[in-house]
């Protein structure tokens, strides 16, 4: 049997299968909203891979969670991301995916005085996706 290895060309390896998932579902049909999900959860796991990055970050050893301790502005990745459309696309994955029993895997909060969000567990987030199908 051989082996086929892949060298990384993101960020970390959970980044470049976000990507894999993304390049999937764009050939199926790029405007889908499973698309677009991906597409912010690729940004997002980016962005906590880059440990200078104070905003956003794994909370723990094993990356289950990420912590948008204040949701940027993102504009670097286009238009779509300045702060307003990262809380709506936020909004948007905590909507759309919820675990088995209902509970929300994404936890958003903004309001005057807060701006953050929490993915409470990556796994369970990526599961829920795929299931989307």
């Amino acid at each position: 049997m051989k082996i086929i290895t892949r060298k990384l060309t993101d960020t970390s390896w959970l980044a470049q299968a976000v990507q894999d998932k993304m390049h999937v579902e764009f050939d199926k049909n790029h405007n889908s909203i499973r698309y677009n999900c991906l597409a912010t959860l690729h940004i997002i796991i980016n962005e906590a891979d880059d440990i200078n990055n104070k905003d956003i970050y794994y909370n723990d050893d094993y990356k289950k969670q990420i912590i948008i301790r204040d949701i940027p502005s993102l504009i670097k990745y286009g238009t779509d991301f300045d702060r307003e459309g990262m809380q709506a696309k936020l909004r948007g994955l905590a909507e759309r995916y919820k675990d088995d029993d209902g509970m929300y895997i994404v936890t958003v909060a903004t309001t005057h005085d807060l701006n953050y969000a929490v993915i409470k567990n990556l796994t369970e987030l990526l599961y829920q996706m795929h299931k989307d199908r």
